[in-house]
C-alpha cells in the first residue's frame, strides 16, 4: 500500500511544475467520460476457461492541455466482469446411515453445467500523458491505481447424486432420504481485495472538428469571431481504450477439487462450492477494452494566441546552372504603394510581410530582372518564391591597328540604331584592346569609333552577344574620301538642307583629328561645257569649305579646288555613272600640322 502511494505522489510532483507554467497556450478542462466494452479476469486454470463479460467505466476528471501536450487524471469507477465455465467433474465419498449394522456405500456427485460469474467494481485514479496530432486526433498513455469496492462471485451448478452398494445390483437414485437426487445449487463467495495496478492506453478524435467550419483567414472580423467562440469551448470526443493489469483479490476458500463436507443422513448435509477464480495467495490479470465518449468543459478563458508572423521565403538561382545568385530584391507593397529594397547576398532571403499583395523583382547586373506577384492571405503563412534569372549576354569588342595588329585603347560609342541616342561608351584596355558590356536584346544598336589618327568606323550590331574584332586604319597622306549624301541644287553651288548630316560628319572628323590638313575637291559629269563644269566644281568645293569653317574649323586646315569633268570615276554614258561622277571628296594632304588651338592663337 505504501509503495503505491509513493508512485502516485511522484507522478503528481512531476505534473505540478508543468501545471505551474501556465501561458496563453494552456487550457484546463473538467472531463466527464463513459465507456463500455469487453472485460475479463484472466486466470489460468485446468478446470475450464473464461469467456469474459461486458464491462463499463464512468469517470470525472481533469485534463490540462499545453500546446500539443496533454495531462489527464481524475476519479473513475470501473466494472470488470467475467464468466467462467468449468468442465464437468465427479467426486465420490463414503456414505453411512450411522447404524453399526449398516452396509457401507459410496455416494457419487456429478457436477454438471458448472458456471462461475465474477463481478468486480473498483475505483481508479488514472494518471496519463499524451498529446494532439493533426489538429483532430489525440492519444493518452499511463497507469491506473485502484481499489475494489464491489466484489462478489456466484457459482451455479447442477449436481446429480446417487449411491452404489456392492451388495446391490443397480444405483440408488432419486432417494431424498439418502441424499440421492438431482438439483441446481447456487453459492455466493465473498472476496477480499487490495490495491490494483493497470497500464492503460487510449486513442481517439475530437468530434468538434467535423461540424465546426474553419473561419476565413486573413480578415480581422472573422479572426475576432473565431477567438470569441474559443474562449470557453466544450469539446466532444470519442476514443478506443485498453486497460490491462493485476487485480489483487483473495478468496478465503479451498481449491476446487477438494471433497465436499458430508455428514450422516440423519444430520443436515453441508456442501461447499468453489469459484473458478480462486486466488488464495496470488493475483488475477484483468482486462477492459472498449469505446468511450467524453465531454470536456474548458475551465479557463482561452486568450487568443498571438498572431504569428508571415514570411516570403525567397530563392534566386541561375536559370541554367541552378546555382544561387546574389541579388537585389525590390518588394513593392501594393496597398501602401511603397517599395522596400533588400539584398539576398547568398541567393536567399526570408522576408517578414503582413497580409496584402506584393510585387517582387529580383535583379542582378549580370542577369535580366525577373518580377513576380505574391500575396499573404493569413497569419503564420510561409510562401516560398523561386526566381530563375537568365544571364545577360556580353557584347565584346576588340580594337586593333590594321597595319600592325597591335591592340588599341580607344573610346567605343554605342548608340540606339533607331533613335540615335547615346547608350554608353566603352573604353578598350591598352594591354589587349578589349572591352565588354551588357545590352538589352530587344533593341538595335550601332557602334561608332572616332579615334584621332585613324579613319572613323561605324557598324551595326546584329546581336548583343557577339564578339567584334574591329581594325582601325591609320590616316595617311594622300587618302581620298568621298563625301556621300551631299546634295546641291541642280547646276548650283547651293548646298541643300538634307546634306547637314554629311557636313557634321566631316566637321567631327576634323575636330577629332586636330592636326590634319585636307583638300576638298569638287567633280562634275561631262554634261555641259568644260568651263562651266570647272566653275561649278570649284564653287561646290568652296561651299563645303565655308560650311565647315562656320562650324569652327580654322581656314588654314582646309584647301579647296575644282576638277570639273577631268577625273571621272564612272562611265558618263549612263545616268548612274554620271551621278557617281558628280561628287565632292577630300584628300589628306598633311597629318603633322599644328593643333587647332595653337593655330587660333
Amino acid at each position: 500500500m505504501k509503495q503505491y502511494k509513493t508512485i502516485v505522489l511522484g507522478l503528481l510532483c512531476l505534473a505540478l511544475p508543468l501545471h505551474a507554467d501556465v501561458k496563453r497556450e494552456s487550457r484546463h478542462f473538467l472531463t466527464t467520460e463513459a465507456g463500455i466494452g469487453y472485460s475479463a479476469l484472466l486466470n489460468k486454470s485446468d478446470f475450464g476457461k473464461s469467456s469474459g463479460l461486458a464491462g463499463a467505466k464512468l469517470q470525472i476528471g481533469y485534463e490540462w492541455n499545453y500546446r500539443k501536450f496533454l495531462l489527464h487524471t481524475g476519479v473513475e469507477f470501473a466494472s470488470i466482469n467475467d464468466r467462467a465455465t468449468v468442465q464437468p467433474f465427479q467426486m465420490q465419498v463414503p456414505y453411512t446411515v450411522g447404524l453399526p449394522s449398516s452396509t457401507p456405500m459410496v455416494q457419487h456427485f456429478d457436477f454438471l453445467s458448472y458456471h462461475d460469474t465474477q463481478c468486480m467494481g473498483q475505483v481508479n485514479i488514472p494518471i496519463q500523458l499524451g498529446g494532439w496530432f493533426a489538429d483532430r486526433y489525440y492519444f493518452l498513455v499511463g497507469a491506473r491505481l485502484g481499489f475494489p469496492v464491489l466484489r462478489n462471485s456466484m457459482t451455479k451448478t447442477q449436481v446429480r447424486t446417487y449411491l452404489t452398494d456392492p451388495s446391490l445390483i443397480g444405483e440408488l437414485t432419486d432417494v431424498p432420504i439418502h441424499d440421492a437426487y438431482t438439483s441446481v445449487e447456487k453459492a455466493k463467495h465473498q472476496w477480499a481485495g487490495s490495491i490494483n495496478a493497470q497500464v492503460s492506453a487510449e486513442i481517439g478524435l475530437v468530434l468538434n472538428s467535423f461540424w465546426e467550419k474553419p473561419q476565413p483567414k486573413g480578415k480581422k472580423g472573422a479572426s475576432q469571431a473565431r477567438n470569441k467562440s474559443q474562449k470557453k469551448p466544450i469539446l466532444y470526443r470519442v476514443g478506443l481504450f485498453a486497460d490491462y493489469g493485476v487485480t489483487g483479490c483473495v478468496i478465503p476458500s479451498r481449491m476446487l477439487g477438494e471433497e465436499p463436507q458430508l455428514v450422516s443422513v440423519a444430520e443436515p448435509r453441508e456442501m461447499t462450492f468453489y469459484p473458478y477464480i480462486n486466488t488464495a495467495t496470488s493475483a488475477v490479470n484483468s482486462l477492459l477494452v472498449g469505446a468511450k465518449f467524453a465531454v470536456l468543459f474548458q475551465l479557463n478563458e482561452q486568450k487568443p494566441p498571438k498572431a504569428l508572423p508571415s514570411y516570403f521565403d525567397i530563392y534566386i538561382a541561375d536559370a541554367t546552372t541552378s546555382q544561387p545568385v546574389a541579388s537585389s530584391l525590390s518588394i513593392y507593397d501594393k496597398k501602401k504603394k511603397r517599395a522596400v529594397t533588400k539584398e539576398a547576398k547568398n541567393g536567399h532571403l526570408k522576408y517578414r510581410a503582413k497580409i496584402g499583395d506584393y510585387t517582387i523583382t529580383a535583379s542582378n547586373n549580370l542577369y535580366y530582372p525577373v518580377t513576380q506577384d505574391a500575396s499573404i492571405v493569413e497569419e503564420d503563412q510561409l510562401d516560398t518564391l523561386r526566381f530563375a534569372l537568365k544571364a545577360r549576354p556580353w557584347l565584346r569588342v576588340r580594337v586593333t591597328n590594321t597595319d600592325t595588329g597591335e591592340p588599341l585603347s580607344v573610346a567605343v560609342a554605342l548608340q540606339n540604331a533607331q533613335t540615335g541616342d547615346s547608350v554608353t561608351t566603352l573604353h578598350t584596355a591598352q594591354e589587349n584592346g578589349s572591352a565588354r558590356v551588357m545590352l538589352d536584346e530587344q533593341k538595335a544598336y550601332k557602334l561608332i569609333i572616332s579615334q584621332t589618327g585613324y579613319e572613323a568606323v561605324e557598324r551595326s550590331i546584329a546581336y548583343v552577344g557577339d564578339s567584334l574584332n574591329i581594325g582601325l586604319t591609320p590616316i595617311k597622306v594622300g587618302k581620298k574620301v568621298v563625301l556621300h549624301n551631299l546634295f546641291f541644287a541642280t547646276n548650283k553651288t547651293r548646298i541643300l538642307p538634307q546634306s547637314e548630316p554629311a557636313l557634321d560628319e566631316l566637321y567631327e572628323f576634323l575636330r577629332d583629328n586636330p592636326s590634319l590638313v585636307i583638300r576638298i575637291t569638287g567633280h562634275t559629269d561631262n554634261v555641259g561645257s568644260d568651263k562651266a563644269n570647272q566653275i561649278l566644281s570649284e564653287g561646290r568645293a568652296n561651299a563645303v569649305r565655308d560650311e565647315i569653317i562656320k562650324r569652327g574649323i580654322i581656314p588654314e586646315r582646309i584647301e579647296a579646288e575644282g576638277k570639273g569633268e577631268a577625273e571621272p570615276i564612272a562611265d558618263n554614258k549612263t545616268e548612274e555613272g554620271r551621278a557617281k561622277n558628280r561628287r565632292v571628296e577630300f584628300t589628306i594632304i598633311s597629318t603633322g600640322g599644328a593643333d587647332i588651338e595653337q593655330i587660333k592663337e
